[in-house]
């Protein structure tokens, strides 16, 4: 009779661990968010660079060429913003962490934010800027173009 009654709780355990983990994989976020960047007076178009992400048992990576490349690839027009504005990388999903990017020649970037929102150089020119964010699904990277009048 013991035996019988382990039986049944093991096989209610099994059974409380599928009906959990269904329940867990129709909460968790399946789409890749996407990035809205603002400033005080404008939204600024990005486009989206590498990124990995999983969700429902499965993952996808996608590897880009670089932040300036990608702007000259898509004949991305630089967006005139002012000296020192406010920018900000806004998505709809709860950001773990965020390094804001600045673009200089080839492969070189620094970074000058770890929070979503950063100001623009102080210094007249043009500027690329990537997002490298991470979320709890995986990490995503969106890039913008700007002139500093």
């Amino acid at each position: 009779m013991k035996n019988v009654n382990r039986l049944f709780v093991i096989i209610g355990l099994i059974i409380l661990v599928i009906v959990g983990r269904f329940f867990l994989v129709q909460n968790e976020v399946t789409e890749i968010p996407t990035a809205t960047v603002v400033t005080n007076e404008q939204t600024i178009d990005s486009i989206r660079g590498s990124y990995c992400w999983h969700s429902a048992g499965e993952a996808t990576c996608v590897d880009t060429a670089a932040p300036h490349e990608l702007v000259q690839e898509s004949n991305m027009p630089y967006i005139k913003i002012q000296p020192n504005e406010e920018i900000e990388f806004k998505y709809d999903q709860h950001i773990k962490s965020v390094s804001i990017q600045l673009w200089q020649e080839d492969y070189n970037y620094e970074e000058i934010a770890t929070t979503a929102r950063f100001t623009a150089p102080s210094e007249k020119g043009t500027y690329i800027i990537s997002s490298l964010t991470r979320f709890s699904n995986g990490d995503v990277s969106d890039v913008i173009a700007i002139e500093v009048e």
